[in-house]
C-alpha cells in the first residue's frame, strides 16, 4: 500500500506498465484479438468479475472493428467494455451515469488524440496489405488502448491499486 502521494503514483503507474505488457502478452503470444486482450487483461487484473472464458467472449464480438467490419477499433470497444465492468453505472462500484459517460468519452478523446483516428478500418489503411506491419500496428493500438483504460479507471477507481492482482498482471494465475 502506498503511504505517500509519491508512492500512489509510482504504484499506480507500475500497474499502468503491467497491464500495458500483459495486454500485448495476450494479443502477441497468446493469439488473442485487440479487444479480447484488453478486457482479459483490465477484467482479471482489476476485478471485473467475469471468469476468463466469460471476459474472451465479451471481447470476440468486438475484433477487427466489430467482427471485421472495421468500424470502430477493437482495442477502444474492449477498453470501454472494460471500463464498464469495473465502473458502469450498475455495478456496485459504479459511477453515476453522467460521470461514467464522461469517462467513456474521455477514452475515446484520448485514444482518437493519440492514434490520429478510432475507426479499424481508417486505422489499419497503410498497412492492412503487409502482414508484419498490420500486427505490429495492432499491439500498439492494443497496448495504447489498455493503457488509457487503466489510467482513466484507477484515476476514478484509486482503490484499485490496492486490490489490484499483481500476480496475474505479472504473468500468474494464467488465462
Amino acid at each position: 500500500m502506498a503511504e505517500t502521494a509519491g508512492g500512489r503514483e509510482r504504484e499506480t503507474e507500475e500497474l499502468v506498465q503491467l497491464a500495458v505488457e500483459r495486454a500485448a502478452h495476450f494479443y502477441g503470444v497468446h493469439k488473442l484479438c485487440c479487444s479480447e486482450a484488453v478486457i482479459v487483461t483490465i477484467n482479471q487484473g482489476f476485478g471485473g468479475g467475469l471468469s476468463p472464458e466469460a471476459a474472451l467472449q465479451l471481447g470476440a464480438g468486438f475484433c477487427h472493428g466489430m467482427g471485421g467490419a472495421g468500424c470502430t477499433c477493437g482495442a477502444l470497444g474492449g477498453a470501454v467494455a472494460a471500463m464498464g465492468l469495473l465502473m458502469g453505472p450498475h455495478g456496485k462500484d459504479g459511477c453515476k451515469k453522467k460521470k461514467f459517460r464522461a469517462l467513456v468519452r474521455e477514452m475515446h478523446d484520448r485514444f482518437r488524440e493519440r492514434f490520429g483516428a478510432t475507426c479499424c478500418r481508417v486505422l489499419s489503411k497503410k498497412v492492412k496489405h503487409d502482414a508484419k506491419a498490420h500486427w505490429a500496428n495492432c499491439l500498439q493500438l492494443t497496448s495504447g488502448g489498455a493503457e488509457i483504460a487503466v489510467r482513466l479507471l484507477l484515476a476514478a477507481r484509486p482503490d484499485l491499486v490496492d486490490t489490484a492482482d499483481r500476480d496475474f498482471l505479472t504473468g500468474g494465475n494464467r488465462l
